[in-house]
């Protein structure tokens, strides 16, 4: 059974966790000691209670629990799996408590490592905390409190869980008073005489609450958790967004709401270019979805499969073909290509659609076949010859010779043999 205070604080990006005096970082403002400013009012409990009938508890009013996982010393607590099944069940907010013995921060890690392994089958919708207040850290400095609070939280923050330490008044004044997680704060009394950022005060440990025979502890909350552990969605974060899936921080790919995320290493909302073995991938700046389609970067057209990975080459789209050249990191091609056969294409200067058939450019006409190839020489068009320059541009009433062969075009481009001159002394026979 808890019998002293926690806290809960969200770290701001990795790089933070390096810093070894983690436990200075203000987590937030004061709030209110005393069963006025409350907002919630719960339990916490352990094997020590029994078995217990959590409709009743919900019923009583009660809104939220702590219950304890266990401990290195004990195991995993025998009422464990039964207390969290049915406060779920009956509607409280569940979260879960460690009663530590860790006096090293590798100690502490190896408790949040057995936290995880415990807790793994089941749904935890509120904080997890670091219970720190045995007989073993007495003699511990304050340096290595926190660096053993740190070690823990982390840890446990890193696996998409929401930390917090608890501990006695005295404590909190005392060895754990630079700990910059959020506190839960143990003193019974009629008020908490600490106020630094409470944000649960364990106000009795002789309540009375129906459907738990005998005593039991009682609390206040103060801070409000709904918009910070939530079943599913996105969540501001100190500057950043998060995103939650039963009730858990994610981290790398998430699929949601017919689109694709990626969050970081802290599951931070990765925006802009974003690299991994699949390929390269645009995270829009608007909410970091997928960039999909195709989807214009900084003033280039590009082109992103349905999963998000860009794409380049040729792409077909409806009826149309767009070319996104390899060379020119994927960028759509416009007006005039030729590829590694010397074939010719000539690309829609506006929308980049590949031309097929009649088109007109820099005051020229020219001619595509079904694939795009730019045609030269004579060709034959609905029944017509034509005649195309090595350019690929239609040649107009101009006179020719093709293979020995005398041709004339017309104004339309149309080509047209020119009858040979009769030789000389060759004339019209004489009647």
């Amino acid at each position: 059974m808890i019998k002293k205070g926690g806290i809960l604080f969200r770290r701001c990006c990795a790089a933070l966790l390096t810093i070894t005096m983690l436990g200075m970082i203000p987590a937030g403002k004061a709030h209110a000691v005393n069963a006025n400013g409350a907002i919630a009012r719960g339990i916490d409990v352990s094997m020590h209670n029994g078995t217990i009938n959590w409709g009743q508890v919900a019923n009583a009013g009660i809104q939220f629990t702590f219950i304890k996982v266990g401990s290195t010393k004990s195991g995993v607590d025998p009422q464990f799996a039964a207390n969290i099944t049915g406060a779920q069940a009956a509607g409280l907010k569940t979260g879960i408590y460690l009663y530590s013995y860790a006096t090293t921060p590798e100690q502490a890690a190896e408790e949040a490592r057995l936290v995880l392994e415990w807790i793994n089958p089941y749904t935890v919708n509120y904080p997890i905390v670091y219970d720190i207040e045995d007989k073993c850290h007495k003699n511990l400095s304050d340096q290595q409190m926190i660096d053993i609070i740190n070690a823990f939280c982390i840890a446990i923050d890193e696996a998409g869980y929401y930390p917090m330490v608890y501990s006695y008044k005295n404590m909190f004044l005392g060895k754990l008073s630079i700990a910059g997680w959020d506190k839960w704060v143990a003193q019974y009394a009629d008020s908490c005489e600490y106020n630094n950022n409470v944000c649960f005060w364990q106000y009795s440990s002789h309540g009375s609450v129906s459907g738990v025979s005998g005593r039991v502890d009682v609390n206040y909350q103060y801070k409000d958790y709904s918009s910070l552990i939530i079943p599913e969605g996105f969540v501001e974060h100190n500057g950043s967004v998060r995103f939650y899936r039963n009730w858990r921080m994610q981290k790398g790919w998430n699929e949601y709401n017919g689109t694709k995320y990626y969050l970081d290493g802290a599951g931070n909302l990765v925006r802009g270019w974003f690299t991994d073995a699949s390929g390269n991938y645009y995270l829009t700046p608007a909410d970091g979805s997928i960039a999909r389609g195709q989807y214009q970067v900084d003033g280039a057209d590009l082109y992103f499969t349905a999963e998000g990975v860009q794409t380049t080459g040729w792409v077909t789209i409806g009826e149309a073909k767009y070319f996104y050249d390899p060379a020119n990191n994927g960028i759509m091609k416009r007006e005039w290509y030729s590829d590694a056969q010397g074939m010719r294409y000539y690309f829609d200067p506006v929308d980049g659609h590949m031309a097929t058939g009649w088109f007109s450019a820099a005051d020229q006409t020219y001619y595509a076949d079904g694939e795009g190839h730019i045609v030269t020489g004579i060709c034959e068009i609905d029944g017509q010859p034509y005649y195309f320059d090595a350019s690929g541009a239609l040649v107009r009433g101009q006179a020719l010779e093709l293979n020995g062969t005398a041709y004339q075009t017309t104004a339309e481009g149309v080509l047209v043999e020119t009858p040979a001159e009769p030789a000389a002394g060759e004339g019209a026979a004489v009647q």
